[in-house]
């Protein structure tokens, strides 16, 4: 008995030590695929002039997304994404795979006013304000693919889209 109080402890410490330097960026450069920098488990940026096709998605206020289209993306498909804000509140898009997206969620949590200006997965989107990101779908993620905005409470809340990767 004594054993197990003394090393459930020693492994809680362990797991925060491993954990971090995930949590560590305030300026948001951790890269939501984990790996090294530019390398994402859930797919590959890319340039416009790649896309095969657009998406249009509308983050409000409710707070939620809503897409133009269906969101079935073939696996090797470049998507440019247009997202626009027509709520009065600032919002960000972000491209991950859920683990990735519930590791985004633990950080905003701790650092509200992180900045994501190194990371070609999110973009940050001021009320009134249109942006686009443009992703590869070109890997098999370990879970299934999320857009989701991370401000405040956001995500908590149910401000993400499920993708359908084929």
């Amino acid at each position: 008995m004594l054993t197990a109080l003394k090393t459930k402890p020693l492994l809680a410490a362990l797991c925060l030590l491993a954990a971090a330097p995930t949590f560590a960026a305030g300026e948001h450069d951790h890269h939501h695929g984990g790996g090294e920098q530019g390398q994402y488990s859930f797919g590959s940026p890319a340039q416009a002039t790649n896309t095969a096709r657009t998406i249009r998605i509308t983050a409000n206020d409710t707070p939620r997304f809503v897409a133009q289209d269906p969101l079935v993306i073939k696996k090797g498909e470049t998507i440019q994404f247009v997202i626009t804000n027509a709520g009065e509140h600032r919002h960000e898009f972000a491209v991950g795979d859920r683990a990735s997206q519930r590791a985004h969620a633990l950080m905003m949590k701790k650092d509200p006013d992180m900045k994501h200006d190194a990371d070609p997965a999110v973009v940050s989107i001021a009320a009134g304000e249109t942006k686009t990101l443009v992703w590869t779908f070109d890997k098999t993620p370990a879970s299934p693919i999320e857009l989701a905005c991370h401000v405040g409470d956001h995500y908590a809340e149910g401000m993400r889209l499920g993708v359908t990767l084929k």
